[in-house]
């Protein structure tokens, strides 16, 4: 995401940019929170490859428009930032997407809201690894208490479950690992491409390569791929696609590329609180005590590990 700027005070009005860029991420996280448990409902009618590809792929639909509205002067782009943006579409939509699709269909849309809440630690620790800096002890911690709670989530399940579901709780946290790398690229992208063309390209690449692996699975096999007859999880698909893919996608690089990724990750503690209550109410998944315990130990970790103060430079 971007370099942050210094640390002023809050203008309540509405004109504020500081403002208007923390209303963005609060949309995000509300979009990107509830997708979670659409995503597992949607795995049970579509090919996790698949339903992936069509999400990504008309996510592009909205900042297509964008462009063609916008009509910009002035887009070439040379071959580094080419060859970053494609690796930012593999990192952040193609293996991000096609882990976390397979994942939540072995796990649970709660205990995937509980890994991606160390999003915002992951951002943070990854940051400033690759800006050459040290972690410092509190930023340590943090990650101790965030992978332990995790750990505790996932590995508090019965024998019988923890093969299938601790495999696809893992597959959750690569997901989570990969987009954070990706994450970094944009930041660095950011400097000298809008957050549009970032978006547009980012995401049109991630779905080119989820289709063409759907499909060499499906010739490799000679098996059809498993896509829903109905056409009401069709329109589901296509508009958590467009919202909260498309548009939750643009916002969040229009904010990353304003205040930069360790201060707007911080916004992402608010996605498993969405997820969570989203999964109970309308899955009927269960909320147990240890779930609570990690969620509480994964948003402490998070919060101690992005305060200020955590890490020294090299």
């Amino acid at each position: 995401m971007i370099a942050a700027s210094g640390e002023t005070a809050i203008d309540t009005t509405a004109t504020s940019p500081r403002t208007d860029v923390r209303w963005l991420l609060l949309a995000t996280t509300v979009l990107w929170g509830t997708s979670l448990p659409v995503i597992k409902l949607l795995s049970t009618h579509f090919d996790p490859l698949w339903l992936s590809g069509l999400r990504m792929g008309v996510a592009c639909l909205p900042q297509a428009l964008l462009v063609l509205h916008a009509r910009p002067s002035g887009w070439a782009l040379n071959l580094r930032q080419l060859c970053a943006l494609t690796a930012c579409g593999i990192l952040m939509v193609y293996i991000n997407q096609w882990l976390l699709a397979v994942g939540i269909a072995r796990s649970s849309a709660t205990n995937a809201s509980l890994i991606t809440a160390l999003n915002p630690l992951l951002s943070g620790l990854v940051a400033l690894l690759l800006l050459g800096e040290r972690l410092g002890g509190r930023r340590l911690a943090g990650a101790m208490l965030g992978l332990a709670g995790v750990a505790l989530v996932i590995l508090h399940r019965p024998a019988a479950e923890l093969a299938e579901a601790g495999v696809g709780d893992l597959l959750v946290l690569l997901a989570v690992l990969s987009f954070t790398f990706g994450a970094v690229l944009v930041q660095r992208l950011a400097r000298g491409i809008d957050a549009l063309r970032i978006s547009l390209f980012v995401h049109a690449v991630g779905a080119a390569c989820l289709l063409l692996h759907g499909s060499a699975q499906a010739w490799a096999t000679g098996a059809a791929p498993r896509l829903s007859p109905d056409p009401l999880w069709w329109w589901v698909a296509v508009l958590s696609g467009v919202v909260s893919t498309g548009i939750g996608g643009l916002m969040w690089n229009v904010a990353i590329g304003r205040i930069g990724m360790s201060r707007a990750s911080v916004w992402l503690y608010w996605m498993p609180v969405f997820s969570v209550l989203v999964s109970v109410l309308f899955l009927g998944e269960s909320l147990t005590l240890w779930h609570l315990v990690g969620l509480g130990l994964v948003l402490a970790g998070t919060r101690l590990g992005t305060r200020s103060g955590g890490a020294r430079p090299a």
